[in-house]
């Protein structure tokens, strides 16, 4: 693949025309209540395996891409990159977070650690 120009060398060896290509930071809504974060982005066109969702060091990527036929025909592509990050919180537990994809619309659950989230105290009478 040849990043200048954004051609497509197919393995017969001939050159597609070029694909049009959109990088896309989708729209996202953040909740939080006392057990967890919620984060909605809209994803319109997304299929789950187009789609990354990562934790590294301290960081959620979101990254998916959607590729759809150009005016109809099959003479081209056109292609959305919807790339968002997010810095997560050293309150969130990690490993624990989890995510699902519904009709364009992704939502990642980041919930708290037991350690942060309110608790009620109990009083005992004196």
């Amino acid at each position: 693949m040849n990043n200048e120009n954004n051609m497509i060398r197919q393995q017969n060896g001939n050159v597609d025309k070029p694909q049009e290509h959109r990088t896309v930071t989708p729209a996202v809504d953040i909740y939080e209540n006392d057990t967890e974060v919620l984060l909605v982005a809209d994803l319109p066109g997304v299929k789950p395996e187009n789609l990354n969702l990562r934790v590294d060091n301290g960081e959620l990527n979101i990254e998916a891409t959607r590729t759809y036929e150009k005016n109809g025909t099959t003479t081209g592509e056109e292609s959305f990159e919807y790339l968002r990050s997010f810095r997560v919180p050293k309150t969130i537990d990690a490993e624990k977070i989890g995510a699902d994809l519904k009709n364009g619309v992704l939502k990642v659950h980041l919930p708290k650690m037991e350690q942060v989230r309110p608790r009620k105290i109990s009083v005992k009478a004196g």
